[in-house]
């Protein structure tokens, strides 16, 4: 749909110039001169001929509804680990969480006088759970008080604190896990430092939405670590990626369509997400290769 002029204005008043901003930025004209004299691309503050807000909009609109996939996606897969962890971790006992015992050593290492990282996470646990206004901390605090059970503490932490958790069980433990969600490596064994190493990434996805900023054309510094992909198929193909296109969303969003098919009841939401990036409405300018999507990618997600 084509916006008139009043609506234009009407959009770029509750966005914001700041926000959308970004989302024009493709459209504005490189200084030759200055792009020659620092040895990159150079942008100048005005936009090419032709640019139109309306289309800046329509790539606003599809980012926003990649947000709300992406969201919808993270949250079935932190519900799904933080079931997995309190099974591995609960079978040694309701509060194994909070025994250095049962984790990494260096989790449970102090230095030049400061707290330990796992004495820094029981201390933001017991934070979140005092913050908790869920009836069933209450609950608990009235009748027994003091720390929750892991299958309650992990109901009130963040998807950042679970996956500090994840990381810092013992290997045998990430590597069950993982097992679970057939994220192997190309013996067939389950590889635990692989998963830690998307929940970090999908953490910071989540935490991209979460704040409203942008997905499309985004350059991540926390990124899959591709190399490592060689038993695990539909994502062995990230390795042969661009160093630059490594570090757009396509990987993690790889990552996310590879999940859902462990952990999700329905295939509505990669045929949602299919027929999203479909949309994406390229003119020449921006694409979805500023994703850092291969011109195959249709037939990979397939």
């Amino acid at each position: 749909m084509r916006l008139d002029d009043a609506s234009c204005v009407f959009a770029l008043g509750q966005i914001g110039y700041h926000r959308l901003s970004g989302y024009w930025y493709p459209y504005r004209v490189i200084d030759q001169a200055a792009s020659s004299l620092h040895g990159r691309p150079v942008r100048t503050a005005d936009v090419g001929p032709g640019t139109d807000l309306n289309q800046v909009l329509r790539v606003y609109e599809f980012d926003r509804r990649l947000k709300l996939l992406t969201m919808d996606a993270i949250e079935r897969i932190e519900v799904a680990i933080r079931v997995k962890v309190t099974d591995v971790l609960g079978r040694r006992g309701p509060f194994a969480h909070l025994d250095p015992g049962h984790l990494e050593t260096r989790f449970s290492t102090s230095g030049q006088g400061r707290p330990s990282r796992h004495a820094s996470w029981v201390h933001k646990l017991r934070a979140h759970q005092a913050r908790s206004s869920e009836e069933y901390v209450a609950h608990y605090g009235r009748k027994y008080g003091g720390d929750l059970p892991i299958w309650a503490a992990l109901e009130v932490v963040d998807f950042g604190a679970l996956s500090v958790l994840f990381q810092r069980l013992k290997r045998r433990d990430r590597d069950e896990i993982a097992r679970r969600l057939d994220v192997v490596d190309r013996t067939g064994a389950g590889d635990g430092a692989v998963l830690a190493n998307w929940l970090r990434t999908l953490n910071i996805a989540r935490n991209t939405c979460a704040h409203h900023a942008r997905l499309w054309n985004r350059h991540f510094t926390d990124t899959v670590r591709v190399s490592a992909l060689q038993g695990i198929k539909g994502l062995k193909h990230l390795a042969g990626l661009e160093h630059r296109d490594r570090a757009r969303f396509y990987p993690a969003l790889m990552v996310l369509c590879f999940l859902m098919e462990k952990v999700s009841m329905d295939g509505d939401w990669k045929a949602e997400l299919v027929r999203l990036l479909s949309d994406f409405p390229a003119d020449g300018v921006v694409s979805l290769a500023d994703m850092g999507f291969p011109a195959e990618w249709a037939d990979l997600m397939s």
